[in-house]
Order: structure tokens, then sequence, then C-alpha cells
């Protein structure tokens, strides 16, 4: 009963470590803009952002999760 126990904490150990490490607070470099999802409120500051630089290299990744 105890093993079983032991095992459960430790799972629950890993994944609460885990929702921390992906959902927790994020740091970027020093002079980056902070990061955010994109939205359609935020929409109309993506295209500026994205359209600031046109000589610049820009790059979008979009990830499904199916």
């Amino acid at each position: 009963m105890k093993k079983k126990w032991i095992v459960f904490a430790a799972l629950a150990l890993l994944l609460l470590s885990a929702g921390i490490y992906f959902w927790g607070p994020s740091a970027v470099p020093p002079g980056q803009r902070q990061l955010s999802r994109l939205s359609a409120d935020n929409f109309a500051d993506f295209v500026s952002a994205f359209d600031a630089e046109p000589q610049a290299a820009r790059l979008i990744l979009l990830v499904s999760p199916t």
C-alpha cells in the first residue's frame, strides 16, 4: 500500500512540475517584446509588428496539436 502511495505522489509531483514549467511565466532576452498569444483582439498588433521591418527575415510557425 505504501509503494502505491509513493508512486502516486511522485507522479503528481511530476505533473505539477510539468504544469509549472509549461504554463508558468516565461522570460525573454533583454530588448525583445514579451511573448503573447495570438487572438482576434491583438491581431492588429501582430500585423504592425510583422510589417515593421520589411528587410528583416520573418518566420511564422503554426503548431497544431493534431
